[in-house]
């Protein structure tokens, strides 16, 4: 990688802006290689299983859960990228391997079956899985579970070694559907000296041959809760970050600071009036200027083509993140602010380039 963009974009930088950048901000899709990769597994053990009228809606969120009622799975956003991924860990202690990530998914589908089919209505289920009073509203909100979870018990199954089906019959159920989906578990084998894990086993077997051909009772139109675009937090403020000083000595790339100084923030209005009359945003702006901005900054500072283009990118990427924005009535204004900021930048790099080699 050529120094320029290794120092815009260095890991540690990209971390610090990842932390400093709202949720809702951090661009991130769904349809990415991991997550895709894993619920098309999860999917193929379902219709493999031969239930196929049940079509979840999946989507991004703050953590991984079934909304409640619905067919709408949420994906913890954490899991998106590497990066996410190894934040999350440095963070909050934990990450989920690509084989945890499927057993999830199997997890949430146990959920969206029972929901689809409203289950937790029917007397055997209800009697199976020690249903007591309303089904939703006895679901605990804290993990005291664990408190009280019997190590011991053959009753439930365990597959993850954190004895989560026994927190309520909602997860029950969804756990035994996740080691019943799993084409590897051989549960039978592995369940025959645990009677009531069997017997609970047994029962999934059962209904999912008697209702998989059949339509579910609810609309399974999505029904997203919680989406990761309605959260104006910073990722660091998710994470619980205290300090982010010790990425802060590394980001040799970082520039929000100087980018919140050249444009502005949101413009907000009272009515519909809308904002794109009186603003544009600055990724746009760059956007537009770029190719004059890259020949005019190259012919004045005598830097290469390519670095003033790395660090527009870069501007390009994290006005968009921070949802910067320019006024209209100022745009000759910022150009001209902006474009002295990039030769700035670009000096300050070709001072240091020839000052590491050797011209002085």
């Amino acid at each position: 990688m050529r120094r320029s963009r290794a120092l815009l974009f260095n890991t540690d930088t990209q971390k610090l802006e990842l932390l400093l950048t709202p949720l809702n901000r951090l661009d991130l899709k769904l349809e990415n290689d991991y997550f895709q990769e894993a619920i098309r597994l999860a999917m193929t053990d379902l219709r493999r299983a031969g239930i196929n009228k049940l079509q979840p809606h999946f989507y991004l969120s703050t953590g991984y859960g079934t909304v409640a009622g619905s067919t709408s799975i949420g994906l913890g956003f954490y899991d998106c990228t590497p990066l996410l991924r190894e934040l999350n860990r440095e963070m909050r202690g934990f990450e989920y391997s690509f084989d945890d990530l499927v057993n999830i998914l199997r997890h949430e589908l146990g959920h969206a079956f029972s929901y689809a089919y409203k289950l937790y209505r029917r007397k055997d289920f209800r009697a199976i899985f020690n249903v007591k009073g309303h089904y939703f509203n006895t679901y605990p909100l804290d993990e005291r579970y664990r408190k009280r979870a019997n190590p011991w018990s053959r009753d439930y199954v365990n597959p993850s070694g954190d004895h989560y089906a026994q927190k309520h019959p909602d997860d029950d159920f969804a756990e035994t559907f996740m080691v019943w989906l799993n084409p590897r578990s051989k549960w039978r084998r592995q369940y025959r000296n645990y009677p009531g894990a069997l017997r609970k086993l047994e029962f999934v077997d059962k209904i999912i041959k008697e209702l998989r051909r059949q339509e579910p009772v609810i609309d399974q139109e999505p029904y997203p809760y919680e989406p990761l675009e309605d959260y104006h937090e910073t990722l660091a403020h998710f994470l619980k970050v205290r300090s982010t000083r010790q990425y802060r000595r590394k980001a040799t790339g970082y520039i929000d600071l100087d980018l919140k100084d050249l444009f502005s923030r949101p413009p907000t209005y009272r009515g519909e009036r809308p904002r794109e009359r009186d603003y544009i945003h600055a990724d746009n702006f760059i956007r537009k200027h770029k190719r004059n901005i890259v020949a005019q900054v190259s012919r004045w500072v005598g830097t290469d083509e390519i670095v003033v283009k790395d660090l527009l990118d870069k501007c390009s990427a994290r006005t968009h993140a921070l949802d910067m924005w320019v006024r209209k009535d100022d745009r000759e204004k910022k150009l001209l602010e902006f474009t002295s900021y990039v030769s700035y930048r670009c000096a300050l790099y070709a001072i240091n380039e020839n000052y590491m080699n050797g011209k002085r």
